[in-house]
């Protein structure tokens, strides 16, 4: 992040105030706990350029200004976010505080003259699973109505989008209807292929039939160990 004299000074200065026993504690913890952000099959890519001059800016609260997806930007940073291998912004501007992409700022400027006053109450993890949940019900745009037997309900916390399951557990009924709440119809069909014999789709009709076809396909390829033919 650009950081690291300005990190290993604030440590050595950490690490003269403790106690004996304690000033191995960094390097301990290091040795027992790492954080490996990146997914298992995301590709190692470089942190992007503008990360290093945002950091900055973050941790001495200067104003940046550069372009945002070509367009000219003028924020206050706030903090720094890792999810899944990709940075984001938390930034102030024009008195609304947003969620950027670092790897879409270009021609990075930080006005190390000047500092912003930053908000006393503000909460970066707070605001961030506040956003996170936002973005994610955005995603939800499709609904579909399943019959789920007691297994599908308990399978259900498993199975659907973690934003989804609140509304769903309070729509269902006593015979095991519920209503949920997908990014689209080809996620959906995953999720009920993934309940197995539990769930059955009531609405729409078109995945119904889908789900259906891949019930007879699969009804097909155990046909003969049902028979006790065994495998083909």
């Amino acid at each position: 992040m650009g950081l690291r004299e300005i990190a290993e000074a604030a440590r050595l200065k950490a690490a003269a105030a403790l106690a004996p026993g304690l000033r191995d504690a960094p390097a301990t913890a290091a040795q027992r706990f790492h954080l490996d952000a990146p997914g298992w099959f995301a590709s190692d890519t470089p942190p992007p350029e503008s990360l290093a001059p945002l950091a900055r800016a973050v941790w001495g609260n200067h104003p940046v200004s550069g372009r945002y997806r070509e367009a000219p930007r003028a924020v206050e940073p706030y903090g720094l976010v890792l999810k899944a291998g990709v940075w984001y912004l938390a930034g102030r501007a024009k008195e609304r505080l947003l969620v950027y992409r670092v790897d879409r700022f270009t021609e990075v400027s930080v006005d190390t003259a000047r500092r912003f006053d930053r908000d006393p109450a503000f909460d970066l993890a707070a605001f961030w699973a506040e956003r996170s949940e936002q973005f994610t019900r955005s995603l939800l745009r499709t609904q579909v109505t399943l019959r789920l037997s007691p297994a599908g309900l308990r399978m259900l916390r498993h199975v659907a989008d973690p934003a989804a399951l609140p509304e769903a557990l309070a729509s269902a009924r006593d015979d095991g209807t519920v209503v949920l709440a997908v990014e689209s119809p080809a996620v959906a069909y995953t999720q009920v292929l993934a309940f197995g014999p539990e769930a059955e789709v009531l609405d729409p009709p078109e995945l119904r039939a889908l789900v259906a076809e891949a019930a007879a396909r699969m009804s097909g390829l155990y046909a003969e160990d049902a028979r006790g033919g065994g495998p083909r």
